[in-house]
């Protein structure tokens, strides 16, 4: 009699093939769920768009996946495997961290559906390389293991509130029709109303003084901020 299938899906996906099975191939089913995702949400991913998508019976995927959060932990980790981390240039902690994180909020605007997927470690092959590449980036600096997370998390963390903010100002633009110029140009009106009140000085340095620079440069801007908040904790 088999033994059941290991509950880890990553260990499912590492469990050699009984001989006389021909099993669909899982980077197929991921690569699809991952093209519906990006076009249309991770909602609209199901087993049965997977199946028409890759021209297979949808019982045939359930062999392999059990449900959608297995379907999950594959997709993240495809993408992941995204992040070119094949060499990490000894440029500091600072430049490392930054570049990671640079390269994290490209990763997450390829990817919108990546922010409402928890934050539960998983343990998939591209997901324990990106760990090990970022815990690598703080090592040496006399830090306990705990205190390496923080320095990793909270850079993480960041950018990942800040691409969020940035993928809800898109969604705004696409709900209501307005870029940032026709917006702005909506809300003078009012605006001008608020400020006559004269009861508003923050609102009206923000109007008048704040240059609102690009979202690139703001990021690395407060991203700069962040790192040297970490700076300081080290002393």
């Amino acid at each position: 009699m088999d033994s059941p299938s290991p509950s880890v899906i990553w260990a499912r996906v590492s469990a050699p093939q009984r001989a006389r099975e021909r099993p669909l191939d899982y980077e197929i089913i991921t690569r699809a769920a991952v093209a519906i995702a990006d076009l249309d949400g991770l909602d609209a991913v199901s087993m049965r768009k997977i199946a028409g998508r890759i021209e297979s019976g949808t019982m045939s995927l359930y062999r392999h996946i059990k449900g959608k959060d297995d379907l999950i932990e594959l997709m993240y980790d495809h993408v992941l495997g995204e992040l070119d981390l094949a060499e990490r240039p000894s440029r500091g902690w600072r430049a490392e961290l930054a570049d990671l994180a640079g390269r994290n909020r490209a990763l997450r605007h390829r990817h919108p559906w990546l922010g409402q997927i928890g934050q539960r470690p998983t343990m998939g092959p591209n997901a324990v390389r990106v760990m090990e590449y970022a815990m690598a980036c703080v090592d040496g600096l006399g830090l306990t293991t705990d205190r390496m997370l923080d320095m990793v998390s909270t850079t993480l963390h960041f950018t990942q509130g800040f691409v969020q903010a940035e993928l809800a100002e898109a969604e705004e633009r696409r709900r209501t029709g307005l870029d940032e110029d026709a917006w702005r140009d909506w809300m003078a009106p009012y605006l001008s109303r608020l400020l006559n009140e004269e009861e508003h000085p923050y609102l009206e340095r923000i109007v008048t003084e704040a240059e609102h620079p690009h979202r690139d440069e703001v990021f690395e801007r407060r991203l700069e901020m962040v790192l040297d908040g970490l700076a300081l904790s080290l002393r």
